[in-house]
């Protein structure tokens, strides 16, 4: 049942990271291809959306890390392996979407916005963040045993 679940999730986790190129590759092509004119960094509508992509960063990366851990302690205690496992499996896809989502934001506007450098780093950023949200067998039980020690 754990590959299983593990599975499903790697299908959220590597879905974002094809979502990203995807999206990204449509932003890129509308400004190569002219079909939108680059939008100004400088400009209101630029400096709105980065406010907004910075903004959504700085609360869904460190925000859905720490709402899955204390999401993480109160499953532990379900009984019910199967409705354990399945709870688990719910809120480690809510934890890979959340963390992730500025990741697919910050593509498109890097290339929207005339390849502005800011909107890299800032889906660097979430991109380490996707990064911690890599399922394994070994993470989801040391989340659902979270008082073991772990060496």
């Amino acid at each position: 049942m754990e590959k299983k679940i593990i599975k499903n999730l790697n299908w959220y986790y590597y879905g974002i990271m094809a979502l990203t190129v995807c999206v990204a590759a449509v932003a890129y092509l509308l400004i190569v291809k002219q079909l939108v004119a680059p939008i100004d960094p400088l400009s209101t509508i630029g400096q709105v959306m980065q406010y907004i992509i910075i903004f959504d960063v700085l609360l869904t990366v460190p925000g859905g890390l720490w709402w899955h851990k204390k999401k993480c302690n109160k499953i532990a205690g379900i009984e019910d392996k199967e409705a354990r496992l399945e709870a688990y499996r719910k809120s480690a896809m809510l934890r890979i979407l959340l963390v992730s989502n500025t990741m697919v934001w910050a593509f498109a506007a890097y290339y929207l916005m005339g390849a502005y450098q800011s909107m890299l780093w800032v889906a660097a950023i979430a991109a380490i963040g996707w990064y911690f949200t890599k399922p394994t067998e070994k993470k989801m039980y040391f989340e659902l045993h979270p008082n073991e020690e772990q060496y």
